[in-house]
This record gives C-alpha cells, sequence and structure tokens, in this order.
C-alpha cells in the first residue's frame, strides 16, 4: 500500500509540474521584480543513512513538496513536507528492519548570488514522524516516534531546477544516531 501511494504521489507531482510548466511564466525572483512570491516545487533525494541509523537503514530516497517564500531578495522562507523510505537493513538470522519517515521542516535558504540562482545554503528545523518495521522468521512489529531534527544543506540553483546536498538528524537529542546525508534534485513549477 505503501509503494502505491509512494508511485501515486510521484505522477501527482510529474504530471502537475508538467502542466504548470507548459503554462508557466518564469519563477524567479530578481532585483528589478521586487513583487513577493510563493514559489512551489518538489524536491527528490537519495539518502544514506549514518550511524545507528544506518544500522537499522539500507539507503533510502526522499520525495519532498517546497514551499519557498522569498523574504529579501537574498533570503527565502521554506516549507518542506514529504515521505523518505528506506529499503530493508539485513540484521543477520532472517530478521530485516528498516524505518520510514515523515519529515515536515521548516527553514531559510540563503542565495549567494543575485537573482535567486547560483550557489545557495539552507537551514531547517522540525518533525520528523519515525516509522519502524522490524521482521524475523515470519513475524513482525512496527512502532512510531515523532521526534524533532535539524539539517543544514548547500546547493544550486539554475533557472527552476537545483542540485542540493544535505545533512539531517532526526532526533536532535541523539544527534549522531539518527543522521542521513542526502543528494538530489528539485524543480520550481509554480509561482504565486
Amino acid at each position: 500500500m505503501k509503494k502505491l501511494m509512494t508511485v501515486a504521489l510521484a505522477v501527482l507531482f510529474c504530471a502537475s509540474a508538467a502542466r504548470a510548466e507548459s503554462s508557466r511564466r518564469s519563477t524567479t525572483v530578481s532585483s528589478h521584480d521586487q513583487q513577493a512570491k510563493f514559489l512551489v516545487g518538489a524536491d527528490a533525494d537519495v539518502a544514506l543513512p549514518l550511524g545507528t541509523y544506518g544500522d537499522a537503514n539500507g539507503i533510502g530516497g526522499e520525495l519532498l513538496l517546497k514551499g519557498e517564500y522569498p523574504v529579501i531578495p537574498e533570503l527565502s522562507a521554506t516549507l518542506r513536507i514529504g515521505f523518505q523510505f528506506h529499503s530493508d537493513k539485513d540484521l543477520g538470522g532472517g530478521a530485516s528492519s528498516h524505518i520510514h519517515s515523515i519529515p515536515v521542516l521548516l527553514g531559510v535558504q540563503y542565495y549567494f548570488m543575485a537573482d535567486h540562482q547560483g550557489l545557495f545554503g539552507a537551514a531547517e528545523l522540525g518533525l520528523f514522524d519515525l516509522m519502524a518495521s522490524v521482521s524475523a522468521g515470519g513475524a513482525s512489529g512496527s512502532d512510531s516516534q515523532m521526534k524533532f531534527g535539524a539539517g543544514v544543506g548547500i546547493g544550486w540553483q539554475m533557472k527552476q531546477w537545483n542540485a542540493r546536498v544535505n545533512v539531517h538528524t532526526h532526533d536532535v537529542g541523539n544527534f549522531g544516531d539518527l543522521m542521513v546525508v542526502s543528494a538530489g534534485v528539485g524543480y520550481q513549477f509554480a509561482g504565486f
């Protein structure tokens, strides 16, 4: 069921992006156009769990819906919500586990170059709904916990596309245990 939901969300994002692109004007914020806009996009990342988190998870990926509101020419407030999934990690003895998460992240994105293009840095804080699952010998169990996390990233924006690398901890209280390094691409498909 989760795989079906993930595929359905991916198809919805792609269809929305294609439709919005065909009728969309430029969504970059330039010094010539000081009118504030709300930008909507999507980010897709490959995620590598580290520390104790890597002991319970295989490599993963995430799909995030992103909203960006330019506060000043160089700085934007951001909101990213999505789903991060991980492949099963073999624990030995026929046991396996994974931890999926639903991140809800508030942040800022600072552009070092003009017109919201080029090099940018990002910082985020938010909640991660961690959904753990373990199976062994035909039996399985699951648990869900809400954790407060934080992260930083660096990226490059070119027109509507961006590439980005992030480091997040899914639990600030256990900083080194629930670390994820992710890298991916994003696309801004609408501006209001």
